[in-house]
């Protein structure tokens, strides 16, 4: 029996804190060990039941960092079947009985620091270097042992005595003598008493409101209250009390709960007279009954699901110093009386008013987040608040109307997004100087925009989705900001000529547009426009003139647009590095062409991606200077009527890698090819007669002619990586192990490698696409753009250790689907699996057995064969040359997908020296 395949590995941190989304750990844990991007599941139900079933099979090494709760193990440990043979789940937690109640196997108590260990800890955070200062050896030890020998202790007192006189460390000694050794908090609290007022005040909100968000964000918030927050959350990074990692500022849980016990120290049995609430049953207590005072500044209820909570009308009253305020998931009947007038931060998800009270004086107020909220508005007439910087009102579907803002010069952020009854924009918003951020996105009942804008701040303008919005305001002078501008979607008919004002513009999006009719020649002086995006305007049918004047721009989209034929002017853009006239099907102005006529490419120097597909194109359609396109990487001319391509163009294109030829079902002929391209598509090009000798390309990995109509017989691939795709369920008789199975394991015989071994022959005989779950795998597996039929293929040693690889064979076209039951064979060249083996075995007749498995699909039968260059010599099977009448009789000529990749074979001797000429003609396994 064999060991089941070694699938993946994954480490989750901090598990006791992100308890509240079990969901995503178990999204995690499945992405990253079945290769998956962007899955999503429902339920931590579905998520346990989606473990089980796909991990069942697989060798899974799992580490569940700090877990605290049994649920947490139930939802991502499960049971011991929930893992193949050889699994090992590793959980750290403080908590014992929690592992001995889930059966855990074996449980490890881990030990603390030595001191050799302890002392050098210490010293990298006091002295930063791994050994004492001079004259401080003995402290450094005493401060060691007093510690306990606890690494945060250690981080935490060495970043505390950094760069401090002796006295102080004496003092310090001292100080922890006197503290129980049980008691760790009191010796994580002298960096805390060692912070300046305003570093205590950013360092308990963070513990008690902030762990892990946002640094961005957490600034916002600190510098409202007037913290000055740069500089001191420098202090708390340097002091060792938070970390920043990935842009969010993260705190150790001993850290925190520091924080926690510090805050409820001064009210132990009373919530309502400490300094800020973050338990939700105690905010809920106090806000139900009359127990606040004016000592709480912060209020944190996050619920993680929606639930009721009651508060009194007067609940807000004695709460004269609250500055925070965040109330989330909580439904609540009514409002109460009032809001305290010293909030400077009030994020309320739900908001259950139509307006905020009138006796609101909101003067201080920075930061107003009233998502989802039954707002209809906010308040009547003008209110002075100057300090209001962030205005979030998305998803409250019965706002009609903003305020007037004109008693708001200070609005940084207007997010409306999804305010679904939005009619009308006040026309002070054009006059928001300090305005970087304006997003109506999906406000659609919106019809009208100010007149006239002025926005001389504003960085980012998002009107997607707004389908009644018909006109785009005139722009009252420079906006030299303003980087890019988000309209698709909307009904506008034309942009203002004034659209010249926006200097700095570097996107457009226009895609969607159905209205739009044409563009001002104006757009044309956008000097910084890099990205203009005109996809299904498909009113448009033609570009101004001057639009080669638009030296900037990088990125063309006219896809699904009218314009049959491109300005002249267009060769004129240097930089343009990516063109899509994809779907332009117009009639030409020329009397007896159709489609798409793109004269000329001459000058577009920089263009990687030509996108012509859908054109309609014929032959005198094709841009009569395709050779000239020196930086050219992808070109895709598919569904078009051209009967052929010229040659001496293609062969000329010095860069092209990808070339996609999918539905051209008039082409006769595959043109020749430069040297280095990589991928070729010409499925379903059905009048294709012959194609060149694909032996001579080096680097082609992936070549794909299904359905086409007529033999191969130009087409040879010889001695290279291929795949080729077969209709019928048989494994050909030269496959030496045969097996059926979703997986398949072969013992390899003594000695089996010498100078003679070429690689590994796989066949696979399967129904790809089978049950919505695996459509829904294969699905994912393809938005990662590794198109083909994944394998995993294992080689184990004598000690059992794994080596495993993946590579993908087969290939469907992108109009294509095969949905029966088909047979693909691969090869796998040795020289790719040794040169990845990371010193793994000595020599390849270490490896004593092989083990094969998929990714998806229904796997019915396997088949694996050992290829020796004597094999290939007296078997012409083995070199895959379509002509042969065998494979011709076997359906090869009626549905083939052929990919090859050339290489020469690589001797080396059992110890892998390998030719180093040889070596560089070597790339890798073939992806198809």
């Amino acid at each position: 029996m064999f060991p089941t395949l070694l699938m993946g590995a994954i480490f989750l941190e901090d598990v006791r804190k992100q308890s509240e989304s079990l969901k995503n750990l178990q999204e995690e844990i499945l992405s990253k060990i079945l290769c998956l991007k962007d899955l999503r599941i429902s339920s931590v139900l579905e998520g346990s039941k989606m473990i089980q079933t796909r991990l069942c099979c697989k060798k899974v090494l799992i580490v569940l960092d700090d877990v605290d709760h049994l649920s947490q193990l139930d939802a991502l440990a499960g049971m011991h079947e929930w893992f193949g043979d050889g699994s090992r789940i590793i959980i750290t937690t403080k908590n014992k009985h929690l592992l001995v109640t889930h059966g855990v196997d074996k449980m490890h108590k881990m030990e603390v620091l030595n001191e050799y260990e302890a002392i050098q800890l210490f010293s990298w955070h006091a002295f930063k270097k791994d050994y004492p200062a001079k004259d401080y050896e003995e402290l450094s030890i005493e401060i060691v042992h007093y510690a306990g020998c606890l690494p945060l202790a250690l981080k935490v007192l060495g970043s505390f005595l950094y760069g401090r006189e002796m006295a102080e460390w004496r003092s310090e000694v001292e100080r922890l003598k006197r503290i129980p050794e049980d008691e760790i908090m009191e010796k994580l609290k002298v960096s805390f008493n060692g912070l300046k007022e305003v570093e205590k005040e950013i360092f308990l909100d963070i513990a008690c409101f902030f762990e892990g968000k946002k640094k961005d964000y957490i600034r916002r918030v600190c510098d409202s209250f007037n913290f000055c927050p740069d500089i001191h959350i420098k202090v708390l990074i340097q002091k060792s009390l938070i970390t920043l990692s990935r842009g969010r500022i993260l705190m150790h849980c001993l850290i925190q709960e520091m924080g926690w016990h510090i805050v409820r120290q001064k009210a132990p049995e009373e919530p309502g007279k400490r300094s800020r609430l973050w338990v939700a049953k105690e905010i809920c207590d106090v806000l139900a009954t009359d127990n606040a005072t004016e000592n709480i500044v912060g209020m944190w209820l996050d619920l993680s699901t929606p639930k009721d909570v009651v508060i009194k009308n007067e609940a807000f009253e004695k709460m004269k110093k609250l500055r925070l305020l965040k109330i989330n998931n909580a439904c609540v009947s009514r409002c109460p009386n009032g809001i305290p007038n010293e909030i400077h931060w009030l994020n309320w998800h739900g908001y259950p008013s139509k307006s905020l009270p009138e006796s609101f004086q909101a003067e201080k107020l920075v930061g107003l987040k009233l998502q989802y909220s039954r707002i209809i508005q906010l308040w009547k007439g003008i209110k002075s608040l100057d300090k209001l910087k962030y205005m979030n009102l998305s998803y409250s579907q019965k706002l009609i109307r903003t305020p007037d803002f004109t008693g708001i010069p200070n609005l940084e952020r207007l997010i409306l997004e999804g305010c679904s009854s939005l009619a009308e924009i006040h026309p002070s918003a054009g006059y928001l100087k300090r305005l970087r951020k304006f997003n109506l996105r999906n406000c659609t009942n919106l019809r009208s925009l100010p007149k006239k804008i002025i926005l001389e701040s504003l960085e980012v303008m998002i009107l997607s989705g707004c389908s009644k919005v018909g006109e785009f305001p005139e722009i009252l002078g420079t906006m030299d900001h303003l980087k890019a501008v988000y309209l698709e979607a909307t009904a506008i008919k034309e942009l203002p000529p004034s659209i010249e004002h926006l200097t700095s513009l570097v996107l457009l999006n226009l895609g969607y547009c159905e209205s739009l009719a044409s563009l001002p020649s104006s757009l044309c002086r956008l000097k910084c426009l890099k990205a203009l995006i005109l996809s299904g305007c498909s009113k448009l049918d033609k570009l101004p003139e001057e639009l080669g004047h638009v030296l900037s721009l990088e990125e063309l989209y006219v896809d699904g647009t009218a314009i049959s034929e491109p300005p002249y002017s267009i060769v004129l853009l240097k930089n343009l590095k990516t063109l899509s006239f994809r779907g332009c099907k117009a009639m030409a102005s020329r009397k007896y062409s159709t489609g798409l006529v793109f004269p000329s490419v001459s000058g577009l120097n920089s263009l990687a991606k030509l996108d012509l597909s859908y054109c309609n194109l014929s032959d005198e359609g094709l841009p009569c200077d395709l050779g000239s396109l020196s930086s050219l990487v992808e070109l895709n001319l598919g569904k078009n009527n051209f009967t052929s391509i010229s040659s001496a163009g293609i062969k000329n294109l010095s860069h092209l890698r990808i070339l996609e030829l999918v539905g051209c079902k008039r082409l006769e002929k595959l043109p020749e090819l430069p040297l280095c391209t990589e991928e070729v598509y010409a499925d379903d090009c059905t009048s294709l007669q012959s194609a060149t000798d694909l032996t001579n390309y080096g680097k082609l990995r992936r070549v794909s002619f299904s359905n086409w109509t007529t033999s191969l017989d130009e087409l040879s691939l010889i001695d290279g990586s291929f795949s080729i795709c077969l209709p019928g369920g048989s494994i050909p008789s030269w496959f030496t192990y045969q097996n059926s199975g979703p997986s398949t394991t072969v013992k390899l015989p003594p000695n089996w490698y010498n100078s003679e071994f070429m690689g590994f022959a796989v066949c696979v005989v399967s129904d790809l696409i089978t049950t919505p779950f695996l459509l829904e795998i294969q699905y994912r597996w393809l938005l990662q753009k590794i198109p083909g039929f994944p394998v995993q293929f294992t080689l184990i040693d004598k000690e059992m250790n794994l080596f495993s690889y993946v590579f993908t064979i087969g290939y469907v076209g992108t109009e294509n689907n095969i949905d029966s039951e088909h047979t693909w064979l691969g090869y796998l060249p040795f020289d790719n699996i040794w040169s990845m083996r990371a010193n793994t075995v000595r020599s390849p007749n270490d490896w004593t057995c092989i083990d094969v498995s998929a990714y998806f699909g229904v796997i019915k039968a396997w088949g694996i064969s050992l290829v020796y260059e004597n094999d290939v010599r007296q078997n012409s099977e083995l070199l895959m040359i379509p002509q042969s009448s065998e494979l011709v009789e076997r359906g090869l000529s009626s549905n083939v997908i052929v990919s090859g990749l050339k290489s020469s074979r690589t001797r080396r001797n059992p110890a892998g020296q390998e030719d180093e000429v040889l070596k560089r003609h070597c790339r890798g396994t073939i992806s198809i």
